[in-house]
Parts: structure tokens; sequence; C-alpha cells
């Protein structure tokens, strides 16, 4: 999927603003590249959902809620450093929401591997 988004993504958001917006200056620019950052995050959305449903399953809420602290704080420091300092726009955005969700999923794999079943 991941690939098929970065391959056609301004023909498929172009079919879906409709050309009239997608003539509108620097709007198809602005959101392709922030769709294709984006898009590098896919790898890790279903193994983060697969690493905060099987340690929530081991009874251990805490750690999830650990992990989303530190993609919160990335995101918005991120989003603050990128897009307001760094006057990045939207790029900047998805570079700091990607960067984020990397970072909750990292948080995890270590901690789920602890509580993997033992036979």
């Amino acid at each position: 999927i991941m690939f098929f988004i970065l391959v056609t993504c301004r023909p498929l958001l172009r079919l879906y603003i409709g050309d009239e917006a997608a003539n509108t200056p620097g709007l198809l620019e602005g959101a392709s590249a922030y769709v294709m950052i984006r898009a590098l995050h896919m790898p890790t959305s279903l193994l983060l959902g697969v690493l905060q449903a099987a340690l929530l399953g081991a009874k251990d809420s805490v750690t999830p809620l650990i992990a989303i602290l530190y993609s919160t704080i990335i995101n918005t420091g991120g989003d603050y450093l990128l897009v307001s300092k760094l006057k990045m726009g939207l790029p900047g955005a998805a570079i700091a929401t990607t960067l984020a969700q990397w970072a909750a999923t990292l948080a995890l794999l270590g901690p789920a591997r602890k509580e993997r079943v033992h036979d």
C-alpha cells in the first residue's frame, strides 16, 4: 500500500479534491508532499496496533500509555521545531507525525518482547 500511495499520490489527490482545488497554486504540491511523507509510517501502523493490543492483552496498560506520551511529545516538539522555527510547513508537520509514530512503535517493541509467552 505504501508503494502504491507513493507512486499514485498526485493523481489520487487530484481526483479526490477535484480539478478546481488541484489548480490552486501550491495546494496539490503541499498535499502531495504531506501524503508521501506520511506514507512512510505505514510499516509501523499495523505493528503499533498489534503491539498495543498484545500489551493490553497481557494486562499492561501503562506501557502503551507511556508510548503514546512519547509520541505526543515528539509530535508536538517536532511540529513546533519543524513548522514554527524551521518554516517547513506541511512537510515539517508530516515528518514530525511520522517520527512520532515510529517512536511509539519502537517504544513498545522491547516491552512487548518481554511480555511474550514463554514455553
